[in-house]
């Protein structure tokens, strides 16, 4: 989504799909979590201190552990308040106005706010939503804080921390407009970019979208 701002980065677009076994199952274990073949008991030892609605990294397979079970993983996600599918308007309503608005493809319209910070930080939304319903969600900056975390990973994260936790990218990306690299965790419509080592933008967005 570029053109937001002077501190804005490229667009998390998406790139070719390579099989890694990031695979969503249909097995819906008793606590909530999804699991692709997974060993139930393993599986529920290894999630029992991951935060509910959070995904995770277990036995070679990206799972969603999940507060209300369900048969998708559209709980997990979300980026700190703000879940795909949530209505647009209360979050514009709670906020500064956007900066910045551009139409997409898709009847999508792209909403970027800034988020107040520290003076040697920023950080902003961009906020793509069709017909008040959200359908993706980018953060980016260089400000971290609890309240605004995906899968309980902040901006300004290692890499390290991202791999711990989530796994192995299924594709990496140059990004020189930033000097960094886009991690794609396909088939999962979920993005992570990095700037020397650190996470500079994350984005997540409804499995149907285009990204």
């Amino acid at each position: 989504m570029t053109g937001f701002g002077a501190e804005s980065s490229p667009p998390i677009m998406s790139r070719p799909m390579r099989a890694i076994g990031l695979l969503l199952a249909a097995a819906l274990l008793p606590s909530g979590v999804h699991a692709q073949d997974p060993d139930a008991e393993q599986l529920r030892k290894a999630m029992a201190d991951t935060p509910a609605n959070t995904f995770r990294y277990v036995g070679n397979h990206l799972v969603c552990k999940q507060e209300t079970p369900a048969q998708d993983y559209l709980a997990c996600l979300r980026i700190g308040p703000l879940r795909i599918g949530d209505a647009y308007r209360p979050f514009r309503e709670r906020n500064p106005k956007p900066y910045r608005e551009v139409a997409l493809d898709g009847g999508v319209i792209a909403s970027a706010h800034r988020i107040a910070t520290a003076a040697d930080t920023h950080a902003y939304w961009v906020i793509g939503h069709r017909d008040d319903t959200i359908v993706s969600i980018q953060l980016t900056g260089n400000h971290s804080h609890p309240d605004l975390a995906f899968a309980t990973i902040q901006l300004n994260d290692s890499e390290e921390r991202v791999l711990a936790l989530l796994g192995p990218r299924a594709n990496i990306t140059a990004v020189r407009e930033v000097g960094g690299f886009l991690w794609d965790y396909r088939p999962f419509p979920i993005s992570i970019e990095l700037v020397h080592g650190r996470v500079y933008s994350i984005k997540v967005a409804a499995p149907d979208a285009g990204r």
